[in-house]
């Protein structure tokens, strides 16, 4: 047997001895995330969607993964990918379209007119990201774990009744994103690219004149007092992506093992729910709007008609930047949506 020297000897049984612990506490010591928190805790989205998915993490993982939220938005709404790209926090809700212009790709899920029936869209959303959209490392930056439109918007005014297109010719209207700022300026609107956080003072100082907004979304920002007409047009005026995502350097901590429970409750699945979650909170939003002092429009048919026509171009305009942008077929992916909504709608 050959001679090892008794200082080589410890030294090799320091590093084994150090070395096992590590492992063994890897495995017991969880992991805390931060959830960079700037929606209203009592938002449907993060109290029934978010935490309860925090909650499922957790579980999912033993207590391995345990995400936390901070008590205040860490940077600002509209920076919340670049938030999560520069490892500043580990978990975000981040909205896209607040970056007019940066991830064109996406901008094909808010087309005007894609469908309000969030059962339906939501998982199709998922699905047509996942089929046309995640192939292309559009979001390579962050770990996304579930990609989806919420509740179509509509138009909220402070006042006015909408009959025509010209009655909304010159308005000062928020925008959440890109369609809709096309959508606003179609409309020789005012578009103002605002997050929602920011809408409650612009409304109230009479800053804007109204904004393109999900109803539920108008609720839960407590914009009735200053939003009193809402103008429902069938299959929305616009939708707007999400994306619940991770940083990569906190993925990163996870093990591979819990990266797949994770998953497992992530995606999909999570965009399912959430179908269910905003199809209640759309319905209970309409029914509560009156009795907060909105009064909801049905516009004429007459109206519709024209607003589609007027927006036409931005589906065409879109199938063209995105070509542009490296997406092969546009076209396909939008058919592929419309496809399988209606499915979805006809098979209810």
């Amino acid at each position: 047997m050959a001679f090892i020297s008794r200082n080589l000897l410890s030294g090799i049984l320091l590093t084994v001895m150090a070395a096992a612990p590590l492992g063994a506490r890897a495995q017991a010591e969880s992991i805390t995330l931060r959830y960079s928190q700037w929606l209203p805790a009592t938002y449907p989205l993060h109290a029934e969607i978010i935490a309860p998915w925090f909650e499922e993490i957790a579980r999912v993982t033993e207590g391995r993964v345990i995400i936390v939220p901070t008590p205040k938005v860490v940077g600002a709404v509209a920076g919340q990918y670049d938030v999560l790209a520069d490892g500043l926090a580990d978990v975000a809700l981040v909205v896209p379209g607040y970056t007019p212009g940066r991830f064109p790709l996406s901008e094909g899920l808010e087309l005007p007119f894609l469908g309000d029936d969030p059962r339906v869209s939501m998982p199709v959303s998922y699905r047509t990201y996942e089929t046309y959209l995640e192939p292309t490392g559009l979001f390579k930056e962050i770990v996304p774990l579930a990609v989806f439109i919420g509740n179509p918007a509509h138009i909220a005014l402070r006042s006015g009744e909408v009959a025509a297109l010209s009655d909304l010719a010159g308005k000062k209207l928020r925008s959440p994103q890109q369609a809709a700022s096309a959508s606003i300026d179609l409309l020789e609107a005012v578009p103002v690219s605002k997050p929602m956080s920011e809408v409650y003072e612009l409304a109230s100082s009479g800053a804007i004149d109204g904004g393109i907004i999900p109803p539920d979304t108008l609720l839960s920002f407590k914009l009735a007092g200053t939003m009193k007409e809402y103008v429902l047009v069938p299959g929305g005026v616009v939708n707007t992506v999400n994306m619940l995502a991770f940083s990569h350097e906190a993925w990163d901590r996870i093990s591979p093992q819990d990266q797949a429970a994770i998953r497992k409750v992530s995606g999909l699945a999570l965009v399912t729910k959430m179908g269910e979650v905003y199809a209640q909170s759309l319905s209970d939003a309409l029914t509560a709007m009156p009795g907060e002092g909105v009064r909801v429009q049905t516009p004429p048919e007459g109206f519709v008609a024209a607003l589609k026509e007027r927006l036409e171009p931005i589906r065409t305009n879109w199938f063209e930047v995105a070509r542009t942008s490296g997406l092969e077929n546009p076209e396909a992916m939008i058919r592929f949506f419309e496809t399988e909504y209606a499915a979805g709608k006809a098979a209810q």
